[in-house]
């Protein structure tokens, strides 16, 4: 159930049990107030049955909000259901201003739809990919109403499990093609099992026709189509197969590493240019930004308790920078040797310390990417805490963003298990102890 439908249930509870008090032991003879109490009773009662009926057992009330509104008004409400095929209830229309256009009515029809699929009647369930198109009227006589299809990079789908929509402005554009405009972005997010993998961003193209430019070429074409000016252009088509996110106008895709034991993923950064993340003339995205490794979960809280060595190596580079803090956890990461052998704070544990480079070790260094990370498995030898060895590429990061791309260097460490007594997995901690690396030393 779900958690607000609960607490609407309980606080209402509640309240009914209240009135009803006041209602049956309240003032003799009946007064205002119980005959206030009662009405409100009344109420209560109602909402309670609703949210039974639709938060616990499931009751899908639109169909009977459609029947009640086609009664009311002599069945002349415009119902998008009736014309939509794979809209298959309320749920899916949405009124959202779509253009933050300066009209008498600012909200659009935003119709989701499902196409290829499987009914599922025992759930009560539709289970099929997701498109969607807008609808909005235009100001001519007679008012017409035009569809936008939503249409994604290589006409892929939207969503696969559920779908939601924001209007935003998150890129700063005046678009030529618009008069110079600057509309805001729809954003279509897509869930797979309650987890964001897809995003498509649309924006409004175009210059609209006055109406008698309209109706001009309607009589000169007479059963054609109209063919409207605008659309919605899809921008940004991305999908990630653990998740997709943003922030501000940077997407973020990550994607799972294949068969990884260590759960670690891909993740890559895309920003736009000149109003679009495709590269110009086409459907296919611009280079990302930044991509490198990273915890799929989320980086573990016991770092040298971890069942795989490479995850401290990792676990280390992804804590070097200017955060003290972070630099104190990195030190505890390293065997009692290294702890001994190289200096936390000025070491550069194998990146780049050209001083030409954007973000030479350490003095320009405000994180790490660790680009690849290269392992070989052995359960028994990690189970008899043997050293392992773990070889990662890495670059450094500068504090404005820019990483070293000429200086990427492999470093090889070697892991060293050090026994503890009820440490997880076997009996001892990963700790780095001693690395080689292939860029030049320091002078």
């Amino acid at each position: 159930m779900d958690p607000t439908i609960a607490a609407t249930l309980v606080v209402l509870g509640a309240l009914w049990l209240g009135l009803l008090v006041v209602m049956l032991w309240g003032e003799r003879p009946p007064g205002c107030l119980r005959m206030g109490a009662f009405l409100a009773w009344l109420a209560v009662s109602a909402g309670l049955a609703y949210l039974v009926l639709v938060g616990v057992f499931e009751v899908n009330p639109n169909p009977y909000k459609i029947s009640l509104a086609r009664r009311l008004t002599d069945d002349k409400v415009i119902y998008l259901g009736d014309i939509v095929p794979g809209l298959y209830d309320l749920h899916y229309i949405e009124r959202i201003d779509t253009d933050k256009a300066d009209e008498e009515i600012k909200e659009e029809w935003l119709a989701f739809y499902q196409y290829d699929v499987k009914e599922e009647p025992a759930k009560g369930e539709h289970v099929g990919p997701y498109g969607a198109a807008i609808y909005d009227y235009d100001g001519c006589r007679p008012p017409a109403i035009l569809s936008y299809e939503l249409v994604p990079a290589s006409y892929d789908y939207l969503a696969q499990d559920a779908v939601a929509a924001e209007v935003q402005n998150i890129i700063a554009y005046q678009d030529p093609i618009s008069g110079y405009i600057d509309w805001p972005e729809v954003l279509i997010k897509g869930s797979t099992r309650d987890v964001v993998t897809d995003l498509n961003i649309f924006r409004k193209t175009g210059v609209a026709l006055d109406c008698r430019h309209r109706l001009d070429w309607q009589s000169n074409h007479p059963g054609q189509a109209f063919p409207n000016p605008f659309r919605y252009q899809n921008i940004g088509s991305f999908r990630g197969s653990y998740q997709v996110s943003r922030s501000g106008s940077t997407v973020t895709v990550i994607d799972r590493g294949g068969f990884e034991r260590s759960q670690l993923v891909v993740k890559s950064q895309y920003r736009p240019e000149n109003g679009s993340y495709f590269q110009p003339g086409t459907q296919t995205l611009l280079k990302p930004v930044e991509r490198s490794l990273d915890f799929g979960p989320g980086q573990p809280d016991q770092v040298t308790q971890v069942y795989y060595p490479e995850k401290a190596v990792l676990a280390f580079y992804l804590s070097l920078g200017k955060d003290s803090k972070k630099l104190e956890q990195a030190r505890s990461y390293l065997s009692p040797d290294a702890q001994a052998a190289y200096d936390i704070w000025s070491d550069p544990f194998g990146l780049s310390t050209d001083p030409n480079g954007p973000a030479p070790a350490r003095d320009e260094l405000a994180r790490v990417l660790v680009l690849e990370i290269r392992y070989q498995p052995d359960i028994a030898a990690e189970q008899m805490h043997k050293d392992r060895q773990v070889r990662v590429t890495v670059v450094g990061v500068n504090k404005d963003g820019f990483f070293d791309e000429a200086h990427r260097c492999d470093v090889t460490w070697a892991v060293v298990g050090e026994p503890k007594a009820g440490a997880l997995p076997y009996g001892c901690e990963w700790r780095l102890d001693r690395y080689q690396t292939s860029c030049p030393p320091p002078p």
